[in-house]
């Protein structure tokens, strides 16, 4: 009897820590689902009702914890939640002192982070993206925007850019300078970015260096579009695929105005609007002055320099000219703007081949805070997150054709050119080297701190698949969807990792 007097208050002790170990794990058990729902209601933001934080809290709880013995209580303000409860932790060995159970609780505060975020939307508009995968697209990025402008509130900390892409880019035409009556370009006018004399030496089969594209528009009688030849990647620095700030005092730095020529009137060739049979390839003394006189320029010519310029046998019919090529709709500059932004993303039209590098190359110059977009903040600011996000539904293409040329125009030019680093090959070899392109503009986004997150919508390619893997910022940030009735729970997703939330408590 005395052994079992003894032994009563071990007895007693042990059954004690075990229910203090059951009440430890039933609170922490709730804490945990507080913090949970307070997360996921910060997430959504202002525009919340009362009624679905409650709704979403309810679920966090049935998957959580049990919720026969919540009581639950939200409070919000602005984007702050503060949500507690109270429940009861079963005992095994309280009853022996007249307690079945004990009350646990637990409260938790969340909010949005002290963050600014500024997101690069590169959307493919090529041809193939039209009808039923365009519309997807425009109501993925759609809900994207809206529900994150709903979360994100305060003066500049949610900034929107859209970068369609094509086979070009197109900046926009607002840059181009203005003309005086003689046709030159007048002083102080053109953003200075832009190669306005035609400065830049690359290989380019038909414009000779020191002619102004501007002016050769204005003396045909177009306004420039506002698209831009790929930066030549040939020199000390490859311009092509990096963020180099544009200088005056090296033109191969500065972008060149995309000029479609007067192609041959032959079989094979599909841009013929000046009556001529001046050969783009014949690069003869004789052969150079013929291509410039069949668009009027007698000034760069061993002539009468005194002469007008000449006016050319053009007639622009069918869509042919100097724009013909340049059918993507213009970027979008960082800006708050979520009702512009939202007209834009809405008025995206499905046009022209596949070029992703230019997309990613300008969704990485609209980030940067130098020139020519510089709505940017410094990427090294604390506090700063710059996301780039990536949608194509096509692989690389250059265009190749049988004729001379070897290819249609394109932002890099014709394939004889040399830029691409071919003269001549197939459209396998001509995609492999745009991808190996993409890649180091992707590389090169990623090392300015860039978040990068790469979509492949309804494209097989296996190449492809495994280029915007790589692109992006890990395998987790690539996204392959099947199917465009998967993009919502793709953007979704991604919000979803790139808003960032703090448990205030």
């Amino acid at each position: 009897m005395m052994m079992a007097l003894a032994m009563l208050p071990l007895l007693l002790a042990g059954g004690t820590a075990v229910d203090l170990a059951s009440i430890s794990a039933r609170q922490a058990q709730l804490q945990q689902a507080m913090d949970s729902a307070a997360l996921a209601i910060a997430r959504e933001g202002e525009s919340l009702s009362d009624a679905e934080a409650n709704k979403i809290a309810k679920q966090f709880l049935d998957t959580n914890f049990d919720p026969r013995f919540a009581d639950m209580e939200i409070k919000r303000s602005g984007t702050k939640v503060d949500i507690k409860a109270a429940a009861r932790a079963n005992l095994t060995f309280g009853s022996l002192l007249g307690y079945e159970n004990w009350k646990v609780s637990a409260k938790s505060s969340a909010d949005l982070a002290y963050t600014n975020y500024e997101i690069a939307l590169v959307l493919d508009t090529t041809g193939s993206m039209a009808g039923g995968k365009l519309i997807a697209m425009k109501d993925a990025v759609l809900g994207l925007v809206n529900t994150m402008s709903a979360q994100v509130k305060g003066k500049d900390k949610l900034k929107f850019a859209v970068v369609p892409f094509a086979n070009f880019v197109n900046v926009g035409p607002q840059y181009g300078p203005e003309f005086k009556k003689n046709g030159k370009i007048k002083n102080k006018t053109g953003a200075k970015w832009l190669d306005l004399k035609g400065e830049a030496d690359f290989p380019q089969v038909e414009l000779q260096q020191g002619l102004s594209r501007f002016e050769l528009f204005n003396h045909l009688g177009e306004d420039w579009a506002g698209c831009v030849e790929t930066r030549y990647g040939g020199g000390k620095v490859a311009h092509d695929v990096e963020d180099s700030a544009p200088n005056e005092k090296d033109a191969a730095s500065l972008f060149v105005p995309a000029f479609s020529i007067d192609e041959p009137d032959e079989d094979g060739y599909s841009n013929s609007y000046i009556g001529s049979d001046a050969d783009p390839l014949d690069n003869t003394p004789k052969g150079k002055i013929k291509k410039l006189l069949k668009y009027g320029v007698t000034t760069l010519l061993p002539i009468d320099p005194t002469l007008e310029w000449l006016a050319p046998d053009a007639k622009m019919s069918g869509g042919r000219g100097p724009n013909r090529d340049c059918v993507t709709q213009p970027i979008m500059a960082l800006n708050t703007d979520f009702k512009a932004i939202v007209n834009k993303v809405k008025s995206l039209k499905a046009n022209g081949n596949t070029n992703i590098m230019e997309g990613v190359a300008w969704g990485m110059r609209v980030l940067s805070p130098r020139e020519p977009f510089t709505e940017g903040r410094d990427p090294k600011e604390i506090g700063v997150e710059k996301i780039m996000i990536v949608l194509t539904d096509g692989s690389n293409v250059f265009g190749n054709t049988k004729n001379a040329l070897g290819s249609r125009y394109a932002s890099q030019g014709y394939l004889v050119d040399g830029r691409l680093g071919i003269t001549a090959g197939s459209s396998s070899d001509t995609n492999k080297l745009m991808n190996e392109k993409t890649l180091a503009a992707c590389e090169n986004a990623k090392a300015q701190n860039i978040l990068v997150y790469t979509i492949r919508l309804e494209e097989p390619d296996v190449k492809t698949g495994m280029m915007l893997k790589d692109c992006a910022s890990s395998s987790a940030h690539f996204f392959d969807a099947p199917s465009r009735s998967q993009l919502d729970e793709v953007f979704d997703e991604i919000r979803d990792r790139v808003v960032r939330l703090r448990l205030a408590s």
